[in-house]
């Protein structure tokens, strides 16, 4: 018995120290806050929303926050379905044909990338995601480097406490307002 859990052990860490061979295909970012001066802090939630017992609709609704009162966001996740982003021309470390998977967006024009079997942050400048527009867009800017084929699928959930001890996770944060600590 010893032997064979030291075995799974062993196997387990070996795993991990090599990179993945293919990129995830949902990503779940706990702790991140999606946009460039995002912050959990004193929220004041603007619509009504659902609480859900855990990060998926199909769970238990728990209770709801009311419109016009403060929350404590606690933390949040951010889980992404890739984006695929192909490379057209050579840049950095880059070549044509390769692929970038495009996962939590970091703010002001970064993301969580996966290439070559490593997440790392990258900037896309040039490319919109879900909570930030870029004007213009790849195609029309000769830095462009690469071609988004496909985008990715983000949602948001964030674990909110609220009156009366109410602590569940909302997908909704567009309903709640002071999330941006530089405006």
């Amino acid at each position: 018995m010893k032997k064979t859990f030291l075995l799974a052990a062993l196997l387990l860490a070996a795993a991990s120290a090599y990179p993945q061979s293919k990129p995830p295909t949902q990503y779940v970012d706990k702790g991140a806050c999606p946009f460039e001066c995002c912050t959990y802090r004193r929220w004041k939630t603007e619509r009504t929303t659902i609480a859900y017992a855990s990060a998926d609709k199909r769970s238990k609704p728990i209770g709801k926050f009311k419109a016009g009162i403060n929350v404590v966001a606690i933390t949040g996740e951010v889980r992404t379905v890739p984006g695929k982003f192909v490379i057209s021309k050579n840049y950095k470390k880059y070549k044509p044909g390769d692929v970038l998977w495009i996962y939590t967006p970091i703010g002001e024009g970064f993301y969580k990338v996966w290439f070559n079997g490593k997440m790392y942050e990258e900037e896309l400048d040039f490319m919109s995601g879900p909570f930030e527009q870029s004007f213009p867009g790849c195609e029309a800017t000769p830095e462009c480097w690469g071609k988004l084929e496909r985008e990715m699928r983000v949602e948001w959930w964030v674990k909110i406490k609220g009156r009366g001890g109410l602590v569940g996770l909302a997908d909704q944060a567009d309903n709640f307002g002071n999330k941006d600590s530089c405006g």
